[in-house]
């Protein structure tokens, strides 16, 4: 954890897609701005919008801070549409805050 992501260390329950969508636009303003780098995911983050259709039934993605190497998962499951996360992951480990 640094100054870099401090913001970023709130765990978020995903109730409603528009609360999802939120967060991958927040995301990727982080990504161009340096901030966070994907690690890895099951679906093309790229594609995830507001007007086309979910890139999967459970997307997911690791992503890091660009200074601290701090990582976070975002994970929805769409198909019974039961919600999903924004978490931080220590050492493999999600930490609930």
């Amino acid at each position: 954890m640094c100054f870099v992501c401090d913001s970023l260390l709130v765990s978020v329950n995903i109730e409603h897609p528009y609360q999802y969508f939120d967060i991958v636009e927040q995301i990727n303003r982080f990504m161009s701005e340096g901030i966070l780098v994907m690690v890895e995911g099951n679906c093309d983050f790229n594609k995830i919008n507001r007007e086309g259709i979910f890139a999967d039934d459970v997307p997911y993605h690791l992503f890091e801070c660009s200074k601290c190497k701090q990582r976070f998962s975002l994970y929805v499951e769409t198909y019974h549409g039961s919600g999903g996360t924004w978490k931080v992951v220590n050492n493999g480990l999600i930490i609930e805050r």
